[in-house]
């Protein structure tokens, strides 16, 4: 983010207006799009199932031996604890 924050500083105080055409010379701008349209919108919601090979606790829950585990992508983009609003 800083690195973004950097480029479109640098591309400003040239002191001309940001255009749509100068996105392909802003590639931090354009990998925090990317990285932001991904987490809010994974192209699949769910990844796909795995099974524990072992009991393992994972946040304070046993997962047992062969159980199926279902990971929700959707939720984790979208969790206030993981993600900090860097405004």
């Amino acid at each position: 983010m800083v690195k973004a924050r950097a480029e479109l500083i640098e591309s400003i105080i040239k002191g001309k207006s940001i255009e749509e055409s100068d996105i392909s010379l802003l590639p931090y701008l354009q990998a925090v799009a990317k990285e932001e349209t991904f987490r809010l919108h994974p192209p699949a919601p769910l990844f796909v199932n795995h099974k524990a090979a072992s009991d393992v606790e994972i946040g304070g829950c046993v997962i047992p031996k062969d159980s199926k585990v279902i990971v929700n992508v959707w939720a984790i983009g979208r969790d206030p604890d993981l993600w900090v609003d860097s405004s």
